[in-house]
C-alpha cells in the first residue's frame, strides 16, 4: 500500500512538472500553431557566434554561459550537433508555459524569452532538452514524431534534461522558490536512471497523447 501510495505521489508530481513547462518539438501540428506565433524578429540579422573550444555556434552572447555550462558538463555531443548543420539558438516569444521548441522546418532552437529572468542553469536545462530533439533529427530518429518514435524522443530529452538539472545542483535538487526550478526538481526525481517512468509519464500528459498519439 505505501509502495503504490508513493509512486502515485511521484506520478502526480512528474505530471505536474510536465504540464507546467513542457518543451515541445514542433514537428507536430500543435507545435506548428505555435511556432506561428514567435516572432522572426528573435533571429538577429547579424548574428553571433559562440567560438570557444574549436566550436562555432550562431548564438547572442547572452546564451554564452548557457553553451560554457554544456561543456562544462560534457554535453559536448549537443554542441557539435547545434554545429553540423549549423542550427543557430535564439531568444524567441514562445506560448505560456513553453520553455524551449526545436523546429526542424526552420533549423532553429528557440529558448523562452521568460528564462532570461532565470538561472542559467535552468535555462540550460530546457537547451539541453531541444538539442537532444536536434540531435535525434540529425541521427534519423525524429521520423515523423507520432507514436512510440515520438514517445521515444520526448523521453529521451526529458531524461537528458533532468541528468543535465542534477549535474549542476546535485542529486538533492536545488533549494529555490522559483517555480521553474522546483519544476526541474520535480523532474529530476522522477526521471534521472528511470526513463521506462518517464515513458509512462509522458503516455499519461494529455498535451504528449495529442502530440504523439496513442
Amino acid at each position: 500500500m505505501l509502495r503504490n501510495s508513493l509512486f502515485c505521489r511521484a506520478l502526480a508530481l512528474a505530471l505536474l512538472a510536465l504540464s507546467g513547462s513542457s518543451a515541445l518539438s514542433t514537428s507536430t501540428l500543435d507545435a506548428t500553431a505555435a511556432v506561428a506565433q514567435t516572432s522572426d524578429a528573435s533571429m538577429p540579422s547579424d548574428a553571433e557566434h559562440w567560438t570557444a573550444y574549436g566550436f562555432n555556434i550562431t548564438a547572442p552572447a547572452s546564451m554564452w554561459p548557457m553553451l560554457e555550462l554544456l561543456h562544462r558538463e560534457h554535453f559536448d555531443w549537443e554542441l557539435y550537433s547545434a554545429q553540423q548543420r549549423p542550427t543557430p539558438l535564439v531568444w524567441a516569444n514562445l506560448p505560456v508555459g513553453v520553455y524551449g521548441q526545436y523546429v526542424p522546418s526552420k533549423n532553429i532552437v528557440k529558448v523562452s524569452f521568460v528564462l532570461q529572468n532565470s538561472s542559467d542553469e535552468v535555462a540550460t536545462s530546457f537547451l539541453a532538452h531541444e538539442l537532444t530533439h536536434l540531435t535525434d533529427d540529425l541521427n534519423g530518429k525524429l521520423g515523423d514524431m507520432t507514436g512510440d518514435v515520438c514517445y521515444a524522443a520526448e523521453t529521451r530529452a526529458f531524461v537528458n534534461e533532468a541528468n543535465f538539472w542534477q549535474m549542476v545542483v546535485g542529486p538533492q535538487g536545488k533549494a529555490t522558490s522559483d517555480p521553474i526550478e522546483v519544476q526541474e526538481n520535480a523532474k529530476m526525481f522522477a526521471f534521472v536512471g528511470n526513463s521506462r517512468f518517464a515513458d509512462l509519464v509522458l503516455r499519461t500528459t494529455s498535451s504528449y497523447v495529442k502530440q504523439c498519439g496513442k
